[in-house]
């Protein structure tokens, strides 16, 4: 008799991303989509495009766009809706929601003809505070993974259907995505999809739910030649042709199908994002958990007891991630909702992509940390503007955390310190060059790290191939010796106080740190054109405290900021450490004064950081005191993605030594030529 097929294909790619990247995907995955289908009238599905996706296949690939349209006017296809720019919705605010929701529907009207009645949300991430917002933009039903359902004990076999859910009264249908279907399609044979099918049927089963990555036809690891050179698709097409089991829309099946029952859901996302959201430690003890339990009468129970953390603990992960979040949040707070511009901006940086890290997420990616920081910049100026902000020093509440972080803010630069962590500069924009000189990110332990280190084969499939998630992956020794983590956060103006200093030592974080400052509280004073930070901390050596005061002062100057420091110790012969980190927009074209960026350098009062582009340079100079010496090292990260495991140069680390004796002052500037500052 068969059931219905409801296929879907989900596309999205961060905004702004690489002009290239975008193409190869488009003539790799999307295209070749559309065209192998178009012919098949029987073939019936739905897709959902991020709305800056659309529009760039609408402008840049004019034959792939006409195809969709040709399918939407034959009926054959569906278009689900979401937030324009893929922002995860339950992280941004209402009224970002409703519009960003309300964008993409009017971009699908406008150009397909159809008010879509379908959601797709953003990495799954499940919060029923959403609903009424999501009802309230016309939406009717949302798609969710089947794992929603089994983390709150329903069996497999009830969720070949959609369920009715509520919050405040507001009605929606939520159609469980199956995961069997998501990892057979396109990585098993035709014949083992339609097998599974059969036995969806024979059990009861309602239809066939499945709506993932269109990336996956195409441009994930191996899968341009499995399914086009090697024929999948075709053989698909061939073998689900004559098949019972017909392929239909989703508005079709909610219309003409009662729903499997109720369900409240809690919140979450599919099974590896609550994975990926764990702090490193917990998520290699989650997985010994779910490894033990596989070997004993439990191994049934995994989906149902073993949990993960929630989407938004990448926030509390991450720093990088928090500042981002936070900045946007309170950019929308302040938007009025009378410009446009303005709106777009905040829109643009309320991507998902950066806001996380696993297989996929980008928080690793500098491209897509400095777009963010291009959209926030330019936001934050036009907002600054308004409210009078521009040549004044002010403190507020940016990250949330109960301390308050001080604002320099000029007509060309904007400082901000992070006063709950070591008084460090958190964030150093260049406003005319939509640059934050400061997105560098830490070198965090992270749960795949030991198994990246375990050697390991890739498995053999027989019957197909790996998804990205049964991938095994194998470093070189190079790679490997790169691996290296930090304990706190990559400010500049952080301070350090060590007993010896080597190059290796510093560049591997592997020195011994002695005070109590790098990743401490301070207390601050604001004047007119000053902010000074200072902490009565300590020096500890062999279990003794030694009582040590650390001063530290910023003034807005022309093109750049002056600081003065002042340290106080009753321990004798030690040195400290005052450490820089920046971020260009290329850092593998970045030299110091002219030589290689890497080693041990001497005390000369200058120092000159100079980008790719010529115009944009960074000196550094220091009257009365000098620095005995510098260490200049790359910060470069080894990440885990979807083509494997990414080495990626983050930023650039300048650490200047000082020999101080009971005490010390010095005083220098962070000077900025070219542009306008």
């Amino acid at each position: 008799m068969g059931i219905p097929v409801l296929f879907g294909i989900h596309c999205h790619q961060p905004v702004d991303n690489f002009k290239n990247v975008v193409d190869e995907i488009i003539e790799k995955s999307y295209k070749p989509f559309f065209e192998k289908v178009f012919p098949h009238k029987w073939f019936k599905f739905s897709v959902h495009f991020s709305g800056w996706l659309l529009n760039y296949i609408r402008v840049n690939s004019p034959e792939t766009f006409q195809l969709m349209k040709k399918l939407a006017n034959e009926g054959r296809i569906e278009f689900f809706t979401g937030g324009f720019y893929e922002p995860v919705l339950s992280a941004i605010p209402k009224k970002d929601r409703i519009g960003q929701i309300a964008k993409l529907s009017m971009f699908i009207k406008d150009y397909f003809g159809q008010k879509p009645k379908g959601l797709w949300l953003t990495e799954r991430v499940w919060d029923p505070s959403i609903i009424p917002d999501i009802a309230e933009c016309g939406v009717e039903y949302m798609l969710v993974d089947d794992y929603h359902f089994l983390s709150v004990g329903f069996h497999k076999d009830s969720l070949n259907g959609y369920f009715h859910t509520e919050q405040d009264g507001y009605l929606m249908k939520l159609f469980p995505i199956d995961q069997k279907l998501r990892y057979f399609v396109p990585f098993k044979e035709p014949e083992v999809i339609l097998n599974y099918l059969n036995d969806v049927e024979n059990k009861g089963g309602y239809c066939g739910i499945l709506f993932d990555d269109g990336e996956k036809f195409g441009v994930w690891p191996k899968t341009y030649e499995w399914v086009y050179e090697k024929g999948w698709f075709d053989r698909f097409m061939s073998l689900f042709a004559d098949s019972e089991h017909k392929f239909k829309l989703y508005s079709e099946f909610a219309e003409k199908n009662r729903p499997n029952g109720f369900a409240y859901l809690p919140l979450t996302s599919y099974m590896e994002m609550g994975e990926w959201s764990l702090f490193a430690d917990k998520f290699i003890e989650l997985k010994n958990l779910e490894n033990f339990l596989k070997t004993t009468d439990y191994k049934d129970c995994i989906e149902t007891f073993v949990k993960g953390a929630i989407w938004k603990n990448f926030l509390v992960k991450y720093p990088e991630c928090n500042q981002i979040h936070k900045r946007t949040l309170k950019l929308s707070k302040e938007n009025k909702g009378d410009n446009e511009k303005l709106t777009d901006l905040i829109y643009r940086a309320q991507c998902n992509d950066v806001l996380w890290h696993g297989i996929f997420g980008g928080i690793y990616l500098p491209n897509l940390r400095d777009n963010a920081y291009k959209y926030i910049i330019e936001a934050e100026s036009i907002v600054d503007l308004d409210k009078s902000k521009i040549d004044n020093i002010y403190e507020e509440d940016i990250l949330m955390d109960g301390y308050r972080q001080v604002v320099i803010n000029t007509k060309g630069l904007k400082y901000i310190f992070n006063t709950g962590v070591g008084a460090g500069l958190m964030s150093l924009d260049l406003k005319n060059y939509g640059l934050n000189l400061q997105n560098t990110i830490s070198r965090r332990f992270e749960g795949y790290h030991k198994q990246l280190l375990d050697d390991r084969k890739e498995a053999v499939e027989d019957t197909g191939i790996s998804t990205i998630h049964e991938m095994s992956v194998e470093l070189s020794e190079d790679v490997k010796g790169k691996i290296a983590f930090d304990w706190y956060n990559r400010y500049s103006f952080i301070d350090h106080f060590i007993e010896e200093y080597d190059f290796n030592a510093v560049k591997r974080c592997e020195f011994k740190e002695l005070g109590d400052f790098t990743n401490q509280p301070f207390e601050y004073t604001i004047s007119k054109n000053n902010v000074r930070y200072f902490r009565d901390g300590g020096v500890y050596k062999n279990g003794e405290k030694h009582n040590t005061t650390v001063s530290k002062s910023f003034n807005a100057i022309d093109k750049g900021i002056s600081f003065e420091y002042e340290i106080v110790t009753d321990y004798g012969n030690i040195y400290y450490m005052l450490e820089l980190n920046f971020h260009f927009f290329d850092n593998e074209k970045v030299t110091l004064d002219g030589n290689s960026f890497e080693g041990i350098f001497d005390g000369k009062n200058k120092y000159l950081i100079c980008s790719e582009n010529p115009e944009l340079k960074i000196e550094i100079n220091f009257s009365k005191k000098t620095p005995i010496a510098a260490i200049g090292y790359n910060v470069e990260t080894v990440s885990q993605s979807e083509s494997g495991v990414d080495l990626t140069l983050q930023g650039l680390s300048l650490n200047f030594i000082f020999k101080v004796e009971k005490g010390i002052k010095f005083n220098g500037e962070l000077l900025f030529e070219g542009g306008q500052f």
